[in-house]
């Protein structure tokens, strides 16, 4: 299973993801693991956040944030996203901002460790309800509608998600302003 996002580094720890589902915490001198955090079976596709003794991931299905203190690894808070991130997110000041494969973009307030804000795609306004069910997850059953064609299936299921405006592009904050594209072809700015 493979890396698939840059490592972060902070107070001499690497800090990283993979698709092995699993998030790790080695020392940077010596590489020496000092933490392993089972995401029971989803990957972390995304670069790791790491600030003020935590380190900020999301994973993929059934899609979570989690939070965990960066020493140790040990669960500061988790958070279901609804369906898979896989870009890394962006921070700025106490907020988190994350989008996912639903077309949302969610900032989190890491002071309440709640979401302050959710915004949606165009992409996501116009076809995610046929897509996702009320929890936001995604209703596979629609979205791969021809088991037997497997190759098939997966390019229409993967355009029949891209119509939900999907982020995976990294947010950007500059200001008071969060940029970011999606696969409904907008680039947003948000303030």
């Amino acid at each position: 299973m493979g890396i698939q996002a840059s490592p972060a580094v902070a107070d001499g720890i690497v800090f990283f993801g993979s698709r092995d589902s699993f998030a790790y915490g080695v020392d940077a001198a010596t590489g020496k693991q000092l933490w392993k955090f089972s995401t029971d079976g989803s990957w972390v596709n995304n670069s790791m956040v790491v600030h003020d003794g935590k380190a900020y991931f999301g994973t993929s299905i059934p899609g979570f944030i989690h939070a965990v203190e960066a020493k140790t690894g040990k669960v500061v808070f988790d958070l279901p996203t609804g369906t898979p991130v896989f870009a890394s997110m962006a921070l700025a000041g106490d907020t988190l901002y994350l989008g996912n494969f639903g077309g949302k973009l969610t900032a989190i307030d890491l002071k309440t460790q709640k979401p302050a804000w959710v915004f949606e795609t165009d992409g996501a306004k116009q076809n995610a309800a046929a897509l996702t069910n009320q929890d936001g997850t995604i209703k596979f059953e629609v979205v791969f509608s021809s088991p037997n064609l497997f190759y098939d299936d997966m390019v229409i299921a993967v355009h029949k998600l891209f119509t939900m405006g999907t982020i995976l592009s990294s947010p950007t904050v500059v200001g008071n302003t969060v940029y970011f594209g999606s696969t409904d072809g907008n680039l947003y700015a948000l303030q």
